[in-house]
């Protein structure tokens, strides 16, 4: 691959905050390399500047500025303090700095770190990481490398940090606390060895394969219910202030037509500094002139690199953009998530002519700018919920979400149905989908399961029992 594209599989998936960064450490790296439209740095406006600050803070008499602002008891002034607040990454960084790895270790490490999502989840593929881990740094990377340096992600804290799953969340979790009781025991074992039976509630088995009773396995089931399925539940309001998200596009609606735009371009404008000509250097030695020729023609070759990179990222992020306002016009109208319609990765890469690979990487981390909020790309994917009649529209998991909903508001709250009769509804209405599926979408709308809803209504006194 060219170097070029190297670089253009690197910043592909960088979202806006994080290419600022990238390109900024690329200017700091790379001498001939400098931002457009830079402003020059006045040096008699800075002498006076100089001159006006030792002029106040000495008085005619040579006594102390700070002396006299002491006697001065006129309007006082206050001027709050400034704190730092440390990132997410910074402080999981800092973390992996003092556990004493090796470079290359901690260097995957810090890579994964830029990879994970604002809860904390590595949700990109190993795979993935490794090859773009390699393509950056021009050498192959071994999985089991990556492996080795998630594993030392995850033994930082917040416990459960870089989990790839809500399976391994918990484990890391509970693998963390400190305790010897049964019920540590049992809950460890649980979610280690009888996940899956679990998610489907499949707990006289487990009962009978763990060995336990009935009232050991509620009390396991109480204890890993607190247990954090996100390592990040919330951002730091400090750290918003800090780091806010900078949208890389913008769909603006006029005369119920459709905008697409980069906000980014601003801060990506880049050139060679043509001060750094070989041709400028002053050097009788040949053999050293040319080495010295050599290695400023290599910086150019990067600098270069990296302006046609950026280049190519813009046109990709347009097309990729525009191909998805086209196929969600009604959302990105009105800004309510029910509009949103069945669309999937593929879906882009077909009208895009992209592969698959290239449109992950560009609505990876990525927001757009509405009218209606900013939004991540990712949650304007979603799949089509299968129908048995062909001519039926599809429906969302949203739409499916709602319809949950408003079956639960409408049962009998003395006999409120089972995950299976609202599955059976939704049959009726020409949705078919799984009993897991419907759990899946019953605690994402926060509806407690039948039982509960039933103690529930009792306990309001809507019944008796």
């Amino acid at each position: 691959m060219s170097q070029q594209h190297l670089k253009l599989m690197h910043i592909m998936h960088l979202s806006g905050y994080a290419l600022q960064e990238y390109i900024a450490n690329e200017i700091e790296l790379n001498p001939v390399l400098e931002a457009e439209n830079e402003p020059d740095v006045n040096v008699e406006e800075e002498a006076k500047e100089d001159e006006y600050e030792s002029e106040i803070i000495w008085d005619d008499d040579d006594e102390p500025y700070e002396k006299n602002l002491k006697q001065n008891t006129g309007d006082t002034h206050y001027e709050a303090p400034v704190i730092q607040y440390n990132s997410l990454q910074e402080n999981l960084k800092d973390q992996i700095h003092m556990l004493n790895l090796d470079i290359e270790i901690t260097d995957l490490a810090c890579y994964l770190i830029d990879e994970l999502d604002d809860d904390g989840y590595l949700r990109r593929p190993i795979t993935e990481v490794a090859d773009d881990y390699s393509f950056r740094h021009g050498r192959m990377m071994d999985e089991e490398r990556v492996t080795e340096a998630l594993q030392a992600v995850q033994s930082c804290e917040p416990p459960g940090v870089g989990a790839r799953d809500l399976n391994e969340c918990l484990l890391l979790q509970l693998k963390k606390r400190s305790g010897k009781t049964s019920v540590h025991s049992h809950s460890l074992t649980l979610i280690e060895k009888y996940y899956h039976e679990f998610v489907q509630r499949q707990f006289q088995k487990i009962k009978s394969e763990m060995g336990i009773s009935g009232e050991e396995l509620e009390k396991s089931i109480m204890y890993i219910s607190k247990l954090n399925p996100k390592p990040v539940t919330e951002t730091n309001k400090y750290e918003l202030l800090k780091e806010q998200i900078i949208p890389d596009f913008e769909v603006s609606v006029e005369d119920s037509e459709l905008y697409v735009s980069l906000t980014s371009s601003e801060f990506i404008k880049l050139r060679v500094n043509p001060e750094y000509a070989s041709s400028n250097l002053d050097i009788k030695n040949s053999s050293e002139k040319k080495q010295a020729e050599n290695y400023f023609q290599n910086l150019v070759n990067d600098a270069n690199s990296l302006i046609n990179a950026l280049k190519e990222r813009e046109t990709t992020m347009m097309k990729v953009m525009t191909a998805i306002a086209q196929m969600q016009p009604d959302f990105f109208k009105s800004g309510d998530p029910r509009e949103l319609r069945p669309m999937i990765l593929q879906d882009i890469a077909t009208k895009t002519g992209y592969d698959l690979s290239t449109v992950s990487r560009i609505t990876s981390n990525k927001h757009v700018q509405t009218p209606f909020g900013i939004f991540s790309l990712k949650n304007l994917f979603m799949r089509a919920i299968s129908s048995e009649k062909s001519d039926s529209p599809s429906a969302t998991s949203i739409q499916v979400q709602e319809l949950i909903q408003q079956i639960v508001k409408e049962e009998d709250k003395l006999k409120p149905l089972s995950d299976t009769n609202i599955m059976q509804l939704l049959k009726e209405k020409d949705i078919t989908i799984a009993r897991r599926t419907v759990v899946k979408y019953r605690e994402l709308s926060g509806i407690p399961n039948s039982e509960m809803r039933k103690k529930q209504q009792i306990a309001s006194g809507g019944g008796q029992v």
